[in-house]
């Protein structure tokens, strides 16, 4: 906890949102350790707590009286929730903060204080304990699928959990959560339209979780995954995270280190100096244009869906000034490869409210996971949730261990232009966001180039894993460290020109945030006039030097445009040659 709050403070955060489990059996004496952590930088931020799965051990009592001083006087409490459910808006941004087991009775709170400050914010924040979806446990799963009828929480729960994510996904909530143990940013569905952003991080203490159950291809798209249990690795990882807002705009960046500390007798030991390493980012804003990107290993021939798209390519997103840009071309082959474990539940009769173990292998399909069909195809597993020893005493339902592909989420956002630039700038995202690790369940590190998946992973079906992949060669470097890769995969972007700018005298910078300068992306010998052609993705145009590392053409038949090959994210504009 003290190596991430120093870090925070380095970083001159504003705001910490504490994800619950302060203490493990909240006692008196270990809020008192926790505050006497928390008083040296409380000055430093504003700390906005909620209760985890732990605190709900001890007395009401000794929560509000080590947290209530915390919350700043404006907060909106839920009413008979105090200091437990409260909202915050801070500059353009709303903060609703729930603990831990108060979701199922929160719906009509949230939806009337995302209501009433909806036109006063850009930017909307739930922060909880507890996952919607996850990979490891997940509301969903605890108290829709495996749901009660001896539980009121879990009855309510199954009214109202769709609308929560329609809510969210109408709003573009970011949804921060800890209780996992593990770090895991996914985009989860809406119940018809529309996906949220899903964040697990934190990890602040001395456990660190398996991937129990991994994505749930039903409703989740899971964007990265990082997964460290010391049984396996004889490590740890601490996990900080940190939103920045600026207007319209979010810029995200999540880092790691590693430690072998096991309890507070140990003292700081690598955490004494931590080196903090970028793993995870995105730069988005709340007018954007995202697609989510699968990677290349989907098998040939697969039916499509309509979403299993391993191209970047994009529809055209238009800027608020009329400037219209597009991916063309380029084919996601760097990503990342998890492994998840076999679970097994079953039935008790009386008190699920599912009536059978077929039904409740039915309801994991229902909310959560896809069965596998030719027309459907579930590219985790041919068999993700399953019945064994049917019929007999030991019937279970099993949800089967499998290797996971992630998938991208690429957005594009305009905005204003930045001095020097001849058009709007737009934000690239998400393209070299991964770098080909592959990990088992427990964080092993496996060969994503040599390694095979586990059975009935491949996709199409069979009982074949997922088969080894070929990264482009010089790229990555496979260790999660995000500043350590310089290129990811090639891929097109063309930008129109308006009527009003001469082609002759333009190129197409990218923006370099240390000199605070445009850069062209290609030399004027690598500017080439012919018309994009796929072949230009992995060669170059006969017209411009064979030394070009890349090419931008400028095009001034039909609807005059620019082209480059690219292979990083970044800001990129129009500028003068």
């Amino acid at each position: 906890m003290r190596a991430l709050l120093e870090f925070y403070r380095e970083q001159a955060v504003d705001v910490v949102l504490v994800v619950g489990d302060l203490s493990e059996t909240a006692t008196p004496e270990e809020y008192a350790q926790w505050r006497s952590v928390a008083e040296d930088y409380k000055n430093d931020f504003t700390l906005l707590p909620v209760q985890g799965n732990h605190d709900i051990k001890g007395a009401d009592l000794d929560w509000v009286e080590n947290v209530s001083d915390l919350v700043p006087a404006d907060a909106t409490h839920m009413p008979g929730q105090e200091y437990k459910t409260y909202a915050l808006v801070r500059d353009n941004v709303l903060m609703i903060n729930i603990s831990y087991g108060h979701m199922p009775f929160t719906y009509d709170f949230v939806r009337q204080t995302i209501e009433t400050n909806r036109d006063k914010v850009d930017h909307i924040i739930v922060s909880t304990h507890n996952t919607m979806v996850g990979s490891r446990y997940g509301y969903i799963r605890e108290k829709a699928v495996e749901a009660y009828d001896t539980s009121a929480s879990d009855q309510q729960f199954l009214q109202v959990h769709e609308d929560y994510r329609q809510l969210f996904a109408d709003n573009d909530v970011i949804y921060v959560a800890g209780h996992e143990h593990q770090y895991v940013r996914s985009l989860v569905a809406g119940n018809f339209g529309g996906h949220y952003t899903e964040i697990v991080s934190g990890n602040a203490s001395y456990k660190g979780y398996d991937s129990r159950f991994g994505e749930s291809e039903q409703i989740q798209n899971v964007l990265m995954v990082k997964v460290n249990d010391s049984g396996a690795t004889g490590q740890l990882d601490v996990n900080a995270s940190i939103l920045t807002f600026n207007g319209d705009l979010v810029d995200y960046a999540s880092y790691f280190e590693n430690h072998t500390i096991t309890s507070n007798a140990d003292g700081m030991k690598e955490l004494e100096r931590p080196n903090w390493k970028l793993m995870d980012r995105f730069s988005r804003t709340t007018d954007r244009c995202d697609k989510v990107v699968f990677p290349s290993s989907i098998p040939a021939g697969n039916q499509l869906n309509m979403t299993h798209d391993k191209r970047y390519n994009t529809s055209a997103c238009v800027s608020a000034n009329g400037f219209e840009a597009k991916i063309i071309d380029g084919e996601n082959n760097i990503f990342n490869r998890y492994e998840t474990r076999t679970r097994t539940t079953d039935v008790e009769p009386g008190v699920n409210t599912a009536t059978s173990n077929t039904a409740l292998a039915a309801r994991y399909y229902r909310w959560l996971h896809i069965p596998h069909a030719s027309y459907s195809p579930n590219l985790n597993n041919n068999q993700r949730v399953r019945l064994i020893n049917a019929g007999t005493a030991d019937e279970e339902v099993q949800i089967r261990e499998t290797t996971i592909d992630l998938k991208k989420q690429v957005s594009l956002s305009w905005v204003a232009p930045i001095a020097g630039a001849l058009s709007d700038a737009l934000i690239i995202s998400g393209i070299q966001g991964q770098d080909g690790t592959y990990i088992n369940a427990r964080g092993v590190a496996k060969n994503i180039q040599a390694d095979i998946g586990l059975p009935g992973s491949f996709g199409d079906g069979s009982e074949s894993g997922k088969q080894p992949v070929t990264l482009p060669a010089g790229r990555v470097n496979s260790n999660w460290i995000l500043d350590d890769d310089s290129e990811g995969d090639d891929y097109v972007l063309q930008m129109n020109l308006p009527a009003d700018l001469d082609p002759q005298t333009l190129t197409l910078g990218r923006w370099n945030a240390q000199t605070e300068q445009w850069t062209p992306v290609a030399a004027t010998e690598c500017l080439s006039q012919q018309s994009y052609d796929p072949g230009y993705i992995s060669d170059l145009p006969g017209d411009v030097e064979a030394s070009c590392p890349t090419a931008i053409g400028v095009v001034t038949v039909g609807v005059q445009h620019v082209w480059a090959r690219l292979d990083q994210d970044g800001i990129y504009a129009l500028i003068e040659r």
